[in-house]
C-alpha cells in the first residue's frame, strides 16, 4: 500500500515535470513564431534602402544625420548607385511588382541627380 502511494507520488511528480517541460517548449515555439527571420529579398530591399540614403548624402542632397552637415562626394555616390543596381539585378526576379517599380524609380532618380551634379562640377 505504501509502495503504491510512493509510485503514485513519483508518477504525479513526473507528470508535473513533463507538463512544465511541454509548457516551456510550447513557449519557445511561440517565441520562435513571433520572430521570423526575413527572407533574402526583404534583406536586399532593406540594404538597398540603406545604400540609397548614402547615395543621396554623397550627392549632397541630404544631410548626414551624424555630422549634421551636407557633404558631396560623387565618387562615393556612384559606388552606392552602382551597388544598388547590382543588388537589384540579382534579386529582381524574386521581388513583387511594387518593389520592382520602387527600386527602378529610385535608380532613375539617383542616376538623374548624379548626372546633374556632374554637370554642376564642370
Amino acid at each position: 500500500m505504501m509502495k503504491e502511494k510512493e509510485n503514485e507520488t513519483i508518477h504525479e511528480k513526473n507528470d508535473k515535470i513533463n507538463n512544465e517541460d511541454i509548457k516551456h517548449v510550447d513557449k519557445e515555439k511561440t517565441e520562435e513564431k513571433q520572430y521570423k527571420e526575413p527572407d533574402l529579398p526583404t534583406l536586399f530591399v532593406w540594404f538597398i534602402s540603406m545604400l540609397s540614403g548614402k547615395a543621396w548624402e554623397h550627392l549632397g542632397l541630404m544631410m548626414n544625420p551624424e555630422t549634421k552637415s551636407v557633404n558631396k562626394d560623387l565618387k562615393k555616390a556612384k559606388i552606392a548607385i552602382d551597388s544598388i543596381s547590382l543588388l537589384y539585378e540579382q534579386i529582381k526576379d524574386e521581388l513583387i511588382k511594387e518593389d520592382i517599380k520602387r527600386i527602378e524609380d529610385l535608380l532613375a532618380n539617383l542616376r538623374m541627380n548624379y548626372v546633374e551634379k556632374l554637370k554642376e562640377k564642370e
